[in-house]
């Protein structure tokens, strides 16, 4: 009996640490945000938190942090409550999620002083460059990758600054400043993401962009903005601080974007509005016609036409002629993780898709993979954050899925039903692609979950 008890015992505390981990890990994911994490709780993975698989840990000072944080709180706890062991295991297992939690709120208050402090600093640095030309780029999908054509197109003629990856808040910005920002710095092409209405108001006042880029609006993160009224108006917050030029590039196309052209003509703002024709997708890359000219970039997804055209434009108003601008785009790569075509298993194309999910990106890439030859397999994380529009929005996407793919692979359980799919693990989902795939094959690998499954492929 007592040794059934110890191995008991040492199993449950096995559990605890996987789920202290996991239970970081996410946090981690949803950045450290109650908003985020309220809205996670709700889905069938939220509601499943105390059987998380292990995902493996971000590494970091802040998760290594949390980690001894919590597992000497709950060593003390163990040894203060009067219980029988197991009992004792039980109560902590219980209180893992809570506790963290608990931290996670203690530790935002002196990290709000502290990046307060960081953007005071960063404020300061980018006020005494005087000659800064500065960019700012916003929208629901779409900005990092108009952010990346812009910078590498601007970076032809001019010493160009751009943020980091996906580093689009408050303090990623003015992270950027401190650290990279220097005196020989002509243009700065900013990222701004954002939850909440005010929080790109905060970015706007500290960089001041001169040119406001909104890409597209979509269902994207109604759970956090409420209605995509609110989603709008939190964008439009870019060209409502907008000094000097007073630039915006806006992409017609977008019926919500179309609105936003009337708020900005109505504010008396120097609108660019960006409208292409002719889309061809080629095995090589994709051209269309833009103004008098025509256009040739080497990436795939016809998507990304309006992306490149968005960048082609803004760079025409920093400075750029539209030929120079046009000839550089023929020279830029797919960026990673973005409609990125890989060498695959068996002769086959794998598709990286993985940086993010959203129902218009979703789409986009199932038209491409529908252009495809061979067998069509879709490996997809279920889109998160879509507020009322959850439902219809996957039942759109499994639709198209059903229609174009031969094998579909889900990530999580969220929203099963609208897909003619299973869900997988990552290595039981790999040993099925390797089964399946023959040359000529492709699989897309849609969202942050699916990288997972391409990278035990790659």
């Amino acid at each position: 009996m007592i040794f059934l008890i110890t191995v008991l015992g040492v199993a449950w505390i096995f559990r605890i640490i996987h789920n202290i981990v996991a239970f970081i890990q996410l946090w981690w994911v949803k950045e450290w945000r109650f908003d985020r994490m309220r809205i996670h709780l709700r889905t069938d993975q939220g509601k499943k938190l105390y059987f998380l698989p292990y995902r493996g840990l971000k590494i970091s000072p802040k998760t290594i942090l949390f980690c001894i944080m919590t597992f000497i709180s709950e060593l003390l706890i163990y040894f203060a409550l009067p219980f029988h062991p197991l009992w004792r295991l039980f109560i902590l297992d219980l209180l893992s999620f809570p506790l963290i939690g608990l931290f996670v709120f203690i530790v935002s208050i002196p990290q709000y002083f502290y990046h307060q402090w960081i953007i005071g600093k960063a404020t300061e640095k980018i006020r005494a460059h005087k000659n800064l030309f500065v960019i700012g780029i916003t929208g629901s999908y779409g900005k990092t990758s108009t952010k990346e054509y812009l910078a590498t197109i601007l970076s032809s003629k001019f010493n160009a600054l751009k943020t980091e990856k996906s580093q689009n808040s408050l303090i990623g910005i003015a992270e950027v400043i401190l650290r990279k920002l220097q005196s020989e710095h002509e243009i700065f092409v900013v990222e701004m993401g954002a939850y909440k209405r005010g929080e790109i108001a905060e970015m706007v006042r500290m960089v001041r962009p001169q040119i406001g880029i909104i890409t597209a609006i979509n269902e994207q993160h109604q759970d956090l903005f409420g209605s995509i009224e609110n989603t709008m108006k939190a964008k439009y917050e870019l060209l409502a601080g907008l000094t000097g030029k007073r630039i915006a590039v806006m992409n017609n196309d977008n019926a919500y974007v179309k609105t936003m052209i009337g708020w900005a003509k109505k504010d008396k703002l120097d609108v660019r509005e960006v409208q292409i024709t002719s889309i061809v997708q080629k095995p090589e890359g994709i051209s269309f016609r833009l103004n008098s000219i025509r256009v040739y970039a080497p990436v795939v997804g016809i998507h990304q036409a309006h992306n490149i055209s968005l960048a082609i434009t803004t760079a025409v108003a920093a400075g750029m002629s539209l030929a120079d601008a046009a000839k550089t785009v023929e020279k830029i790569t797919p960026i990673d993780r973005m409609m990125k075509p890989i060498e695959g298993i068996n002769g086959s194309t794998f598709i990286d898709d993985t940086f993010n999910n959203n129902p218009d990106a979703a789409m986009a890439a199932l038209d491409y993979l529908a252009t495809t030859k061979g067998k069509k397999i879709l490996v997809f994380q279920p889109m998160i954050e879509l507020g009322a529009y959850a439902q219809s929005v996957h039942a759109r996407v499994g639709k198209r899925a059903a229609e174009v793919c031969d094998a579909i692979i889900l990530t999580n359980k969220n929203y099963l039903k609208f897909f003619p799919g299973n869900v997988y693990e990552p290595k039981e989902a790999s040993e099925y692609i390797r089964k399946i795939v023959v040359s000529g094959d492709t699989v897309l690998f849609k969202g942050k979950e699916a990288l997972k499954i391409l990278n035990e492929l790659v």
